[in-house]
């Protein structure tokens, strides 16, 4: 995953996988660019399971933390 996706927020990068998704659903793709665009949509979703587990975790420590007897 390269340093410039880090700087992408989950909505940017939930939307580029969409428009990939939409590239890779025509029959117009350009087979030529087509691991290049499957391979920065599977860096995408990495970045977005990363950042869904980062805030599931957060949400959870903000929760334990609203009760003291957990």
């Amino acid at each position: 995953m390269a340093d410039e996706e880090l700087d992408l927020s989950y909505n940017e990068a939930f939307a580029e996988l969409d428009r990939i998704l939409a590239e890779l659903e025509r029959d117009d793709l350009d087979v030529d660019h087509l691991a290049a665009r499957v391979r920065r949509a599977a860096d995408l979703i990495a970045l977005c399971r990363k950042r869904i587990d980062a805030a599931t975790i957060e949400v959870e420590r903000i929760v334990a933390d609203l009760d003291p007897d957990a």
